[in-house]
């Protein structure tokens, strides 16, 4: 990136900056900020600021291409290293990402559904209000929810990783069955949580499918598949139930028996529980980016992360790291814009893959093109073209 392009970028942020006020999160005081340049995204910590407006005096003065701010709250902010700064708790933060080389439209989409997905677990399972989350676009590939209660303030890495593997579905089917008598129950009509997603899927699934898409759930098989759709209303009527021990070809269920004092009574226990098709509805409901990234989980877990200031500029694409009141309505590729639409002119460096922005595809870029100056700095952050002085 030349000089020319590098004071360019700079002017346009710190125009941003004395345009727009930034909120300052919650408690900002007991809060650590983290500042970034165009090569690291955090390249200073420690940092903090005793009021909003102080923090907006430092934006317009510095314009940072990042600025993050700890879900934790702090004492002493400021101090150094991490165990002087006296934690006083933190946000439930997560942090979902898909993967993208350059805007798509069709995968912020997907991402954007997966944010939807949590938010009812979050709400459903959790039980927190709408009013206990902030949603905050990341900026780039995806969101940001922020869980503001009193009741994971004080959450450790421990509890903060179950909430993860739960979302994530990594959960055991097995917990949710229980044995009386002869007869094994689980999950059934009107449940909730996992096992109300469990009911919900297999019901469904066994009610509107054919043979042919029985068969293509891996593990079933054509004989299974057979006498699945064969009997399928006895098995819908046993699910709605719960009772799992009249359908083996659903579930197939390992038992024991615990001895007790008396050598003529043994209890019986779930073993093990096998099921291709309770697997893959877990699968299905669960939080998958989630569920494929220990990145993303981290955020969560890590009760010191930094995230990013909401409604700041990402340096890596010029983009609003944007506050969203309405989930369904909420358009990053429209409503994170912050520059207008005014032309300049870059010089293209390499291949650019065609990307989405503002409602418009951009494609086949090469040599000097004139661009809206949204397109322009968001191809100059990612390092694909320089300015060209007029």
């Amino acid at each position: 990136m030349n000089v020319d392009t590098k004071i360019f970028l700079r002017r346009k942020f710190k125009e941003y900056y004395s345009k727009n006020r930034i909120p300052a999160p919650s408690e900002i005081e007991r809060r650590e900020f983290g500042i970034g340049t165009l090569d690291t995204k955090i390249k200073v910590r420690h940092k903090s600021f005793g009021t909003e407006k102080e923090l907006w005096n430092y934006l317009r003065r510095e314009a940072p291409f990042y600025i993050s701010y700890s879900a934790a709250y702090y004492e002493f902010p400021e101090n150094q290293p991490m165990s002087e700064k006296n934690w006083l708790g933190a946000d439930l933060v997560f942090d979902l990402d898909i993967d993208m080389d350059f805007l798509d439209s069709k995968k912020l989409n997907r991402i954007k559904d997966e944010t939807l997905n949590l938010i009812d677990f979050l709400l459903s399972d959790f039980g927190f209000s709408r009013s206990d989350l902030e949603i905050n676009f990341s900026g780039s590939k995806g969101y940001h929810i922020h869980v503001c209660n009193e009741a994971v303030r004080y959450l450790g890495n421990k509890e903060r990783r179950e909430i993860v593997d739960y979302v994530a579905g990594d959960i055991n089917f097995r917990d949710y069955l229980r044995v009386e008598g002869d007869r094994i129950f689980g999950p059934k009509k009107g449940d909730l949580g996992w096992p109300g997603r469990i009911y919900r899927g297999l019901y469904d699934l066994i009610k509107n499918s054919d043979k042919e898409k029985l068969r293509g759930i891996k593990g079933i098989g054509d004989k299974r598949a057979e006498l699945i759709y064969g009997d399928r209303e006895r098995i819908l009527r046993e699910i709605e139930l719960g009772r799992y021990n009249y359908i083996p070809d659903i579930v197939t269920v390992d038992m024991s028996h615990i001895k007790t004092p008396d050598p003529n009574v043994k209890v019986p226990v779930i073993k093990n529980v096998r099921s291709p098709i309770v697997q893959k509805i877990i699968d299905e409901n669960a939080v998958k980016t989630m569920a494929a990234s220990d990145t993303d989980r981290m955020v969560t877990i890590d009760t010191s992360r930094l995230i990013r200031l909401p409604d700041s500029l990402h340096g890596g694409s010029g983009l609003i790291a944007k506050r969203v009141k309405d989930m369904d309505k909420f358009d990053p590729l429209t409503d994170a814009i912050a520059f207008g639409d005014e032309k300049i002119k870059i010089e293209i460096r390499g291949k650019i893959p065609e990307f989405d922005l503002n409602g418009e595809r951009f494609g086949n870029l090469k040599g000097v093109v004139e661009v809206p100056e949204y397109a322009g700095v968001y191809l100059l952050l990612k390092d694909g073209a320089d300015l060209v002085k007029v």
